[in-house]
């Protein structure tokens, strides 16, 4: 039952950053309000929390990040050492070394890529290499490249994740996307929160306007990955 209680909750996961980043009208009917999605949706919000006497100090290979739930959130915490730079993700060739050597080697000079931060993003994203199981590498690839354009675009403010939280609306769907952090460059900690339902984005109360989901921006950091990943000379 564990088993099949998380794989639901990864496929929940999925479709939270796929509608985080704005997708197509297809993918978007896909997604939104479907039996399909709704059934999982339930049974995500349904299951029983972890044990929380587990150990949970010590990284387990192949296991990424933890979850609990609480009444209607969920809660994502990246597990330290869960991805190292020699970790291959599920569906790709190259490392997250390669990934973010080369996401580095493509922004201009005098500009750091966020690579702690991408870490545990993908962290919180993937989860495990089981909830990873099966899954098309598009549909990791598209998740992966919207991590990318957010821990860049907040990159200067040198945040550092403490956890993710989706908070659910009465009818099921994901109402926010928080993500907990801790802005070095301004010694304190923070939310950078995704309205789902507006498509906004906010750094605390105030709302941010940037190129975060944008066509174009995706698109780059899409051709990165390819290149990591030596599908693009």
């Amino acid at each position: 039952m564990r088993i099949k209680r998380l794989a639901a909750l990864m496929v929940f996961v999925m479709c939270i950053m796929l509608m985080a980043a704005g997708c197509s009208d297809t993918q978007e009917a896909a997604m939104a309000g479907g039996p399909e999605t709704d059934e999982v949706t339930e049974e995500a919000m349904d299951s029983e929390a972890p044990d929380d006497t587990e150990e949970t100090n010590t990284a387990v290979p192949g296991v990424y990040a933890e979850y609990k739930q609480y009444d209607n959130k969920l809660e994502l915490t990246p597990v330290p050492g869960g991805i190292t730079d020699s970790t291959v993700l599920p569906t790709f060739r190259c490392t997250f070394g390669d990934m973010t050597n080369e996401a580095q080697n493509a922004l201009e000079e005098g500009r750091v890529f966020p690579k702690e931060f991408f870490r545990d993003l993908t962290a919180c994203m993937l989860i495990s290499e089981d909830f990873m199981a099966g899954k098309e590498h598009d549909a990791i690839m598209y998740s992966l490249t919207n991590l990318a354009a957010m821990a860049n675009e907040f990159g200067p403010m040198e945040p550092a994740l403490s956890n993710v939280v989706y908070e659910m609306a009465d009818d099921g769907s994901v109402s926010k996307s928080i993500y907990n952090v801790h802005f070095a460059s301004a010694d304190k900690d923070g939310q950078i929160i995704y309205d789902n339902q507006a498509r906004k984005w906010y750094l605390g109360d105030t709302e941010y306007s940037g190129s975060i989901d944008s066509e174009q921006t995706l698109a780059v950091w899409w051709t990165v990955f390819d290149v990591a990943d030596g599908n693009v000379e």
